[in-house]
């Protein structure tokens, strides 16, 4: 326990449990402070849980319960892959999860939910990151996402061919393992050969507003996000940027109803290429105002106040 210091919000004190940064996957000495600290009480009236379900983590909670007993929320960031229960990782008086989708998986294993839609903070971004972007890029659509089976990198090489010249594709992808990193060596050694328009294919950068905001659109037609966020936050955050985004019609974010976002099935190119074209051409401040009425903290926040009220929070 390093300590408790104010986060700069009212009502809202940091307490860092972790002594040195996580990893991707944080192992036993790192998760074990946590689990300690769940055993303990220091004036906090509730527990408000942000994690993927699993059970291992869940029967921790329901121990700690038992010694120190909160009401307790559970954010459900991400599910498990489809067929897997979600049942054995539910532990809270009350479930949160971010879209209709998540929502309906809970359903039909019959456990009520409450779906509060994610929030993100504009990215950070200036007009000369931007303009070096397309000095660099040119006119391109981005691809911020997963290499893995099922993220949909493949789908965007194969439908960039169906677009109007003068775009180009930046892929943007952070290998967190030596799998990702053998699936980037691969994919890069497929496009030197296939030639066609330009790619550029960039790992973990620090200037990923710049890279978003001066994109063209985002295209992310991925169909597995196990372990990921039903609604990619990078998508919202272009949102906020004024940049539409095209997804996968199996994708749980295609429910959202705006024209901003476009959708067809992953193994139709020149359907997600006709979608590319039209999103593309659409006022940015359409993406800007979606952000505004359904991202924005405000509306996560008021969202998560009515969950509290309900369990008698505050």
């Amino acid at each position: 326990m390093v300590g408790s210091t104010p986060s700069g919000f009212r009502g809202l004190t940091e307490e860092r449990i972790y002594s040195d940064a996580g990893a991707f996957a944080p192992g036993i000495r790192q998760n074990l402070p946590v689990l300690m600290r769940l055993f303990r009480r220091r004036g906090e009236q509730a527990r408000h849980f942000f994690f993927a379900p699993n059970p291992r983590t869940a029967m921790a909670a329901r121990w700690a319960a038992r010694v120190c007993r909160l009401p307790a929320v559970h954010t459900l960031c991400s599910l498990p892959a489809s067929g897997v229960p979600i049942g054995p990782g539910l532990f809270a008086d009350q479930n949160v999860v971010v879209s209709p989708w998540a929502q309906r998986r809970l359903a039909d294993e019959g456990f009520d939910s409450v779906v509060i839609e994610p929030a993100v903070l504009p990215l950070q971004s200036t007009k000369e990151g931007r303009e070096q972007c397309r000095e660099r890029f040119g006119d391109y659509v981005l691809f911020a996402g997963d290499l893995r089976p099922g993220g949909g990198v493949q789908a965007v090489v194969e439908t960039m061919s169906h677009l109007s010249d003068g775009l180009s594709l930046v892929i943007a992808c952070r290998t967190k393992t030596d799998a990702d990193r053998a699936r980037k060596d691969a994919l890069e050694q497929q496009l030197s050969v296939s030639g066609g328009r330009p790619v550029h294919v960039l790992g973990q950068i620090d200037w990923i507003g710049d890279l978003v905001s001066a994109a063209k659109a985002q295209f992310l037609p991925a169909t597995d996000l196990t372990g990921k966020m039903d609604w990619p936050l990078v998508l919202l955050e272009g949102f906020a940027a004024g940049v539409p985004a095209v997804v996968a019609q199996a994708s749980p974010i295609a429910e959202l109803d705006s024209p901003v976002l476009g959708y067809a099935p992953v193994d139709d190119p020149k359907a997600l290429a006709a979608e590319l074209e039209r999103v593309i051409g659409l006022d940015p401040a359409q993406s800007r105002a979606l952000y505004e009425q359904r991202f924005t903290p405000k509306r996560l926040a008021e969202g998560y106040r009515q969950v509290y009220q309900h369990l008698g929070i505050g």
